[in-house]
């Protein structure tokens, strides 16, 4: 918008009203001027309002209006005052106020045009401020769309994770109940079976125990249960062992004065049990030292606690180098053999009750009988029951055969020495009753019975033990029972292990190949091959 005033020149001098028309019009078109200020002001605000450097335009150009009119006015006034009459003014006043007017007019037009350049790019500013507000606005608009389908997009994508695993999950558990009903099947088919071979089981057992009590009946082997069978021998040695522990060991370990004694004497047992070998003069120097240390001890020279707790301790040594020594070399279970049989002969009666309580703990395969687990007892007490050693040990099946084996060689050695041979003996016939009928020579034969019962002959240890105790005492059977043992021998070899009939477990090949090995060797010889150690050396 552009504004102009137009001036009339006319020629002649200037009246009164001509000069209040002059100033009325310069009032009005200041008036319009600040009218179209204000109107300009108030879209100035619709759009965001002026800024500064506007404030300050309008400023100055209301304040050159004011000077232009205060101007214009005291020029007026001096014309008027110098001058009665305006039609007597010189023409040259009325050419300055013309001259003056154009140049006021000039300046208002300079002024005006200056105001809408000023506008045009304010104006312009402001549009292109729109526009970049709008386009930030649509970009903003833009990234909020996008962010919303992201979200969106997301979402869906959750839903549809979280539907496939709900889908997923719910095929797994179906899967789940139908392999957990497979397996309550299977479970079920499995207890019926284990019920029908615990039936055939119970049957085949009865008719074994039936067969086996006619065979104890016809060797005059007591019943199974009854006074003398493998399973009051074997309650009988547990029985012991319980009254050692309980009381024996307590009393000792609480009496400072017994204590003392006895650990005197274990400390002198100990070096003597390790220092046993094949030696006739040596055997028989630890014999006479062992008798006089026990004797000292034995009653009536003092009380019953610190001799049994001495008896205990010598046994506990036999059955540790058994353990030890013997499994690994099967010849040194002689000189324990004699060591027992020549403190046995000597009066020392009761080492035949604890060394057998001692020795049963360890090895219940010397009673021939397969104790059961009680009700509620832990697998860890049963296991140890049975003779294995501790799980820290990671003791294997064959260590626990060939420990059991080196166990049943001192058992064998015992029972084939003879008390009145040197070193042990010879002792007086009025000492052989002081040989406990566990360890005579009855006692192997019953044991030889014993062993190839069920359920004893069906377990993998079995054909290692039986022959352990042939390659031990088996010269010594043989010497005792002569034919009767031969016989022993060869229906073993030929029904029982050629023909399979004993019942050997099939993962005791290696065993059962050393036996046959034995027997046929004792077949093809007539006699058996002694061990190295049965004989004393000079």
């Amino acid at each position: 918008m552009r504004r102009t005033m137009t001036v009339k020149r006319r020629r002649g001098p200037l009246d009164r009203s001509t000069a209040l028309g002059c100033t009325a019009g310069a009032e009005r078109g200041q008036a319009r001027a600040k009218a179209w200020d204000q109107s300009y002001g108030e879209t100035a605000r619709l759009y965001g309002g002026p800024d500064s450097l506007e404030q300050w335009d309008d400023k100055a150009r209301a304040e050159a209006w004011a000077n232009a009119n205060r101007t214009f006015r005291l020029s007026l006034a001096r014309s008027i005052s110098a001058s009665p009459s305006l039609s007597t003014k010189p023409s040259s006043d009325v050419s300055s106020i013309q001259s003056l007017l154009s140049r006021l007019a000039l300046q208002q037009s300079n002024e005006t045009a200056q105001l809408v350049s000023a506008f045009e790019k304010r104006n312009a500013a402001l549009w292109s401020s729109i526009e970049a507000s709008i386009l930030q606005a649509e970009q903003e608009e833009g990234e909020r769309q996008r962010v919303l389908e992201e979200n969106r997009k997301r979402h869906e994508e959750a839903e549809k994770k979280a539907r496939e695993m709900r889908e997923l999950e719910a095929k797994k558990a179906e899967e789940e109940r139908k392999v957990q009903e497979e397996r309550k099947k299977e479970d079920e088919k499995k207890r019926e079976e284990e019920r029908k071979k615990d039936e055939e089981a119970r049957a085949k057992k009865a008719e074994q125990e039936q067969q086996a009590a006619k065979a104890a009946s016809a060797v005059g082997l007591p019943a199974a249960g009854g006074e003398g069978s493998p399973q009051a021998e074997w309650e009988r040695w547990s029985a012991k062992m319980t009254q050692i522990k309980q009381g024996v060991l307590p009393v000792v370990s609480q009496n400072p004065v017994w204590r003392k004694s006895c650990f005197q004497a274990k400390r002198a047992i100990t070096p003597k049990i390790g220092q046993l070998t094949s030696s006739a003069s040596a055997t028989s120097r630890i014999i006479t030292q062992l008798d006089e240390l026990l004797s000292s001890l034995r009653p009536p020279a003092g009380p019953p606690e610190p001799y049994t707790w001495t008896l205990n301790h010598l046994a506990k040594a036999l059955v540790k180098q058994a353990e030890t020594e013997v499994t690994a070399k099967l010849g040194t279970a002689y000189p324990l053999g004699r060591v027992v049989i020549g403190l046995l002969a000597r009066g020392h009666t009761e080492l035949g009750e604890v060394l057998m309580a001692r020795l049963v703990k360890k090895c219940f395969w010397i009673t021939g009988y397969w104790p059961p687990k009680q009700p509620g007892q832990p697998d860890e007490a049963y296991q140890k029951t049975l003779g294995h050693a501790p799980p820290t040990s990671s003791e294997t099946l064959v260590q626990y055969a060939q420990r059991m084996a080196g166990l049943l060689a001192l058992y064998a050695s015992i029972v084939q020495t003879s008390p009145l041979a040197p070193p042990q003996g010879p002792c007086p016939s009025s000492a052989l009753p002081n040989i406990p009928p566990h360890f005579r020579p009855a006692a192997g034969w019953r044991w030889l019975v014993l062993i190839l019962r069920p359920p004893l002959v069906g377990l993998e240890p079995t054909p290692l033990l039986l022959v352990t105790f042939l390659e031990i005492a088996g010269a010594g059977m043989l010497d005792v029972y002569r034919r009767q043992f031969a016989k022993y021998l060869e229906v073993l070899l030929r029904e029982g292990v050629r023909e399979g009939k004993a019942g050997f477990s099939d993962k005791a090949k290696s065993s059962s190949v050393r036996l046959l090995l034995w027997l046929e060797e004792w077949e093809k010889k007539g006699t058996v091959e002694e061990t190295p150690g049965r004989e004393c050396d000079p």
